[in-house]
């Protein structure tokens, strides 16, 4: 099956498809060296190398650059895959260009793509972390992902064991925090 990545627009984002520039954009740094995974944390330039194919669409995955609606600047980006047909899931993985950290863009944009990940027929929708990682720890918490898993060491950076957190949010979890008129969260 193939996945049609659509528009949605959000109070201040548009988030689509984007090009190879735009994911260059995006990626200007290396996420791997901002996650604060065992201590790092470094502005290092990507190599453009590395972003050569991430504007090929891939079968089974959204994949939605955010752009801002006042200025067209790609910001960030959100994919949607790796789906779990056992418990009608998918997974959310996301990045945000540090200049517009702290900014509430990337809130606001999963919430929209949730509603329509949920209005896909899908009854839960994953995140994952790995320690350290607090910024997207943070992120999910504020939007209401709850604990699901945790893999003690699995992974290893620089020799040091890393675990892995996957936070889940349910159809109906969701529903009571973002589709009752009277409930604000943001």
């Amino acid at each position: 099956m193939e996945y049609e990545t659509p528009i949605i627009e959000t109070e201040r984002l548009i988030l689509k498809r984007g090009t190879l520039e735009d994911y260059q954009k995006v990626y200007k740094y290396d996420f791997t060296k901002l996650r604060d995974i065992n201590g790092e944390f470094e502005f290092i330039k990507q190599d453009p190398k590395k972003i050569e194919g991430y504007e090929k669409v891939y079968p089974e995955s959204y994949d939605w650059i955010l752009y801002l609606k006042s200025s067209g600047e790609p910001i960030g980006n959100i994919v949607a895959d790796r789906e779990q047909k056992d418990i009608k899931g998918i997974e959310l993985a996301f990045n945000t260009h540090p200049t517009f950290w702290r900014n509430g863009y990337t809130v606001e944009a999963l919430i929209e793509i949730m509603k329509f990940l949920f209005n896909q027929g899908y009854e839960k929708i994953l995140c994952g972390y790995d320690e350290g990682n607090i910024k997207s720890k943070n992120i999910g918490e504020k939007i209401g992902f709850m604990p699901y898993k945790v893999e003690p060491s699995a992974w290893q950076k620089n020799g040091v064991p890393i675990t892995t957190y996957t936070t889940i949010m349910t159809k109906e979890h969701f529903k009571n925090l973002y589709m009752h008129e009277s409930k604000t969260r943001l």
